[in-house]
């Protein structure tokens, strides 16, 4: 007589996760990061689906914080490049700030300095084929002449720092809202058909990097973060809004550095490109002076899985 058998148990469902973040280069790359360490729970990226949701982790977005929380949904806030405006934080059930420990700095009342987000791997350059050019101008309206204009001339200046000793330019990573590209590229002389333009909401930096010989950019904790992680020089342009002002200053008082000068690029370029090496060597100084781990994703993942676990 044959023994019955026993119906397999159904696998449990997994645990839904809501991953999203600003249309913008340093949002999108701290989301990029924190969910490459959560591979156990299914994330979705649509925020209207709130129905079943355990968790959701939102970097930077503080209006769509708001209403997830109001709506029940334990959220873990992520700013991903300094506090926000004001010192605002949107209600949540975990605040964590993205400041690097060599940056320095007192800690906030119920927030979580959680160190460096990086990549969950280097991404060590090794063919140094050219340079990588990052503009972030997130808040960019084809309207504004004189802001354009900036824009333009910041480009026009990275892209000819990049190419200093014959190199090609292997990209150039635009953070800037759709209507504006045009005007943007136009303003500084460039054909959009011949320039390799990728998008933020595109993993194509890291890719770019592990070919780089320089990396030009916007000053941003994410790319201090790409160069170190991927052992490329740095330039940093200058600032184009007030965030970006604060987050250079914060750069310089920790490191110090030479800002390519975007007003007199055929002067300045050759000269600012000799003094990256320097810069990433007092970087990397700082890093290691600060025992920077570099395990901010990871610190922003657990807090995600304790919430899962005991939500409020």
């Amino acid at each position: 007589m044959s023994s019955p058998t026993t119906a397999p148990h159904p696998a449990p469902p997994r645990l839904r996760v809501l991953a999203a973040a600003r249309p913008t280069l340093e949002s999108q790359a701290a989301l990029r990061h924190v969910s490459a360490h959560l591979t156990e729970v299914e994330l979705t990226g649509k925020p209207d689906a709130v129905a079943g949701l355990g968790a959701a982790v939102v970097c930077d977005d503080d209006v769509l914080a708001a209403r997830l929380s109001a709506s029940g949904v334990p959220v873990v806030f992520v700013a991903s490049g300094g506090p926000p405006p004001g010192d605002t934080w949107p209600p949540s059930a975990v605040r964590c700030l993205h400041r690097p420990g060599w940056m320095g700095g007192q800690r906030t009342v119920g927030v979580h300095t959680v160190g460096t987000i990086a990549p969950p791997r280097a991404a060590r350059a090794r063919a140094a084929r050219g340079a990588v050019v990052q503009l972030s101008t997130p808040d960019l309206h084809p309207a504004d002449h004189a802001a354009v204009a900036r824009a333009g001339a910041a480009l026009r200046a990275a892209a000819e720092a990049a190419q200093y000793d014959g190199k090609s330019l292997l990209g150039v990573v635009l953070d800037a809202p759709a209507p504006a590209r045009s005007a943007l590229l136009s303003a500084a002389g460039q054909d959009t058909g011949a320039l390799p333009v990728v998008g933020v909401e595109e993993a194509a930096t890291e890719r770019l990097l592990a070919e780089a010989s320089l990396l030009v950019s916007s000053p941003l904790l994410t790319a201090v973060n790409q160069a170190h992680a991927a052992r490329v020089p740095l330039l940093l342009l200058p600032a184009l809004n007030a965030d970006q002002a604060s987050r250079l200053a914060g750069i310089t008082e920790a490191v110090g550095i030479e800002v390519l000068d975007a007003a007199a690029p055929d002067t300045s370029a050759d000269r600012a490109v000799r003094s990256a090496d320097p810069l990433w060597n007092r970087i990397s100084r700082a890093l290691e002076h600060a025992s920077d781990d570099r395990r901010g994703a990871q610190r922003v993942a657990r807090q995600v899985r304790q919430l899962l676990l005991a939500p409020f």
